[in-house]
């Protein structure tokens, strides 16, 4: 591979990562109905309910589909068939960041308020639970390695000359309390808010389903890639909340 294209390709993955972040930082805003004009909760004039249904769960849908199929090694297996090894990791954070924006975009906000906490100290409190929650999932992507979770490491180790590192099994960090402090850090995040409408309950259920649906299979890749190392953490260690699940 020439310089010239190992350069092209980190450019590439610098604004693949960039465009990863962005869409994490409008997902917070949008479930936790802060600073922007159309949030989870902004409800709307809408057309007949049955649409709005509609709507919505092609949203989650979508979000779902990609984010499960991009991630399995079969798909990962076809896909470097057509684009470098080396950008498959940005593109498929390239493609979440596209279907995050479109899932909250698409999203149609609906119903009545289900609770709202109405002592100024109480919404501190939440908030607090919910930075607390976002902060998690932010330090957990550098207990593993951020850089290679977002695609930069990828493109960057050929552009400085180095091979890839062979993928090993170690647990650090967050990873010793829970198996997947990511998955944790967002499910505190979605839920810790201080109203929620009907909409915001949908929403929030349907990320939920998805990540315990979406961590099922991920799991069954993980044992056939580490056999009996992760087989035995999964028995050790619980899977998004400490000494419960």
């Amino acid at each position: 591979m020439t310089s010239t294209k190992k350069t092209g390709y980190f450019i590439y993955s610098l604004i693949c990562y960039g465009a990863g972040i962005a869409s994490l930082i409008y997902f917070i805003l949008f479930v936790s109905d802060v600073w922007l004009l159309n949030t989870v909760n902004t409800i709307l004039p809408s057309p007949s309910f049955a649409y709005v249904i509609m709507m919505n769960t092609l949203a989650l849908i979508l979000f779902g589909m990609q984010h499960s199929v991009m991630a399995r090694p079969a798909f990962k297996r076809w896909f470097t068939g057509f684009i470098d090894p080396s950008v498959e990791r940005s593109t498929y954070v390239l493609a979440t960041a596209l279907v995050i924006a479109g899932m909250c975009h698409l999203w149609i906000p609906f119903g009545s308020v289900i609770w709202q906490v109405e002592s100024e100290i109480g919404v501190y409190i939440i908030r607090g639970i919910a930075v607390f929650g976002w902060v998690f999932l932010f330090l957990a992507t550098f207990m593993i390695n951020h850089f290679e979770l977002f695609g930069l490491r990828q493109t960057l180790d050929p552009l400085q000359g180095k091979s890839a590192p062979a993928a090993t099994f170690k647990v650090s960090g967050f990873y010793k309390i829970v198996r997947h402090p990511i998955q944790t850090g967002v499910l505190i995040g979605i839920w810790a808010v201080p109203v929620s409408t009907v909409s915001h309950i949908a929403f929030a259920s349907g990320i939920t389903v998805y990540i315990f649906v979406g961590l099922y299979f991920e799991e069954k890749d993980l044992i056939q890639e580490f056999g009996e190392s992760y087989l035995d953490y999964m028995q050790r260690v619980k899977r998004v909340i400490p000494f419960i699940v």
